[in-house]
């Protein structure tokens, strides 16, 4: 653990999580607990931006979407925020009519605030995830490729502040607060909606309560876009995984690779 300035570096600290981007810990001092994020060397190597991130998580504090920040190192790898006793949203929650409900007006509420972030652009998103991957198949450069020129034929839309990884498990209480801003960006908000319905494993009727609540609570973007961005979600995923499975070889990894392969109908390699 990296050291801590004042008076945090006095905290009685234990390891809750190792992964390939963080170490998370709950820090205690003087009875109080804190949420303790830090994150790895070379963050760029995962396409992390911490510049980026620092500015949506005040952000995101500014909405009140986020605990309270404590300290934020200026490399961005260090961070502690107020520490949160309730618990993240369960699958069954996040697929109910009232976690949808509630999942569309957050997407709002976050496509609303103002930012001067970079912008992701799926089509070169892609192309760079698939850059580091030499041994993909044939297959998924082709699946790619048609991807890359369906988003770029869509409509020219405004770019949003997006989270890009909403999900349950980053999803805290009823309020809910929202944590894990790494992959934040300025982007199209049905690429954010499509990646709510591939979490929850939504079918077309639970697509379709989402946008209705999204468009509701003041969101602008259709069905049609969000399905269209669905494969795009299962590539960004599939790519992502298979670069995860070169940096560890991870059991959960493979069985999220298999799910994908068969989701975009696609024979393993």
């Amino acid at each position: 653990m990296l050291p801590l300035p004042a008076p945090y570096n006095q905290t009685d600290a234990v390891l809750l999580a190792q992964g390939l981007t963080n170490y998370t810990y709950r820090l205690q001092l003087q009875h109080t607990n804190y949420f303790y994020r830090q994150g790895i060397a070379q963050p760029e190597s995962l396409f992390i931006d911490r510049a980026q991130e620092r500015q949506a998580l005040l952000l995101a504090e500014d909405a009140g979407l986020l605990p309270k920040i404590h300290y934020h190192s200026a490399d961005g790898q260090q961070l502690i925020l107020a520490w949160c006793d309730e618990p993240s949203w369960q699958a069954d929650y996040f697929s109910s009519v009232e976690g949808i409900t509630q999942l569309g007006q957050l997407a709002a509420q976050i496509h609303a605030i103002p930012a001067r972030l970079k912008i992701l652009d799926l089509a070169d998103y892609l192309q760079q995830l698939m850059a580091g991957l030499p041994s993909l198949s044939q297959t998924v450069r082709q699946r790619v490729e048609q991807q890359q020129a369906m988003l770029r034929a869509l409509p020219v839309i405004s770019p949003v502040f997006c989270h890009n990884d909403i999900n349950p498990t980053n999803l805290l209480g009823m309020e809910p607060w929202l944590v894990d801003w790494e992959y934040a960006a300025l982007g199209d908000p049905a690429f954010e909606l499509a990646g709510i319905c591939r979490a929850g494993q939504f079918d077309e009727r639970q697509q379709q309560t989402l946008v209705n609540s999204y468009q509701a609570a003041g969101g602008c973007c259709d069905l049609n876009r969000v399905i269209q961005m669905l494969m795009v979600v299962d590539l960004v995923s599939l790519l992502w995984c298979e670069k995860m499975l070169l940096l560890r070889s991870d059991a959960q990894y493979h069985v999220l690779r298999q799910h994908l392969y068969l989701a975009l109908g696609i024979a393993e390699v």
